[in-house]
């Protein structure tokens, strides 16, 4: 595959691009990543995690599943995912960095219209009593997950570190790829 765009995005920033259906997305991190996407021809159309979990029968997405949007169209296909044994993304938990997410977009959102992200690098568990638990288990390394866009997107994320769960400080490395 050939690189069309590579990026660092510091601890605490934000990223946006515009992908391309069949260019693919390589984010290589260890602190979690708050990650929004919106369908290009339509911003109402966005990611959403209600109908990402059903669609995948999961609450922890990995290679193999896909992300779809608010009117059930799928966005994006997961192609690699090196966090499996680590920890787990999630689907469960809002953004820890709302306002960093609003300004990234720079979409005139207000927050109650901010949808819910992935969760990526969180390391979320279920308690037993149904509780939702962090589990403070970060990679050692960055470790990388690939997804390819299905469709037209706008992609949005913030490096989101959160020492609860993940390496505090930690640059992730962005790029776009294109076949």
């Amino acid at each position: 595959m050939k690189i069309i765009r590579e990026d660092i995005v510091a601890p605490n920033q934000g990223w946006k691009a515009e992908l391309d259906a069949g260019q693919v997305l390589r984010i290589t991190a260890s602190s979690v990543i708050d990650f929004n996407a919106f369908a290009r021809a339509d911003g109402r159309d966005f990611f959403d995690v209600a109908r990402t979990r059903v669609y995948n029968l999961n609450i922890y997405p990995t290679q193999g599943h896909r992300l779809f949007s608010k009117r059930n169209n799928p966005m994006m296909r997961w192609l690699k995912d090196g966090f499996p044994g680590l920890g787990r993304h999630d689907l469960q938990c809002p953004h820890g960095c709302p306002d960093k997410m609003l300004e990234t977009l720079s979409m005139g959102l207000p927050l109650s219209d901010l949808p819910d992200p992935l969760g990526l690098f969180r390391n979320l568990d279920i308690a037993r009593s149904g509780a939702l638990a962090l589990t403070p288990l970060g990679p050692d390394a960055p470790v990388a997950i690939e997804l390819e866009a299905e469709i037209d997107l706008i992609c949005a994320l913030v490096n989101c570190p959160d020492a609860a769960t993940s390496a505090p400080g930690a640059d992730a490395a962005i790029a776009i790829l294109a076949p």
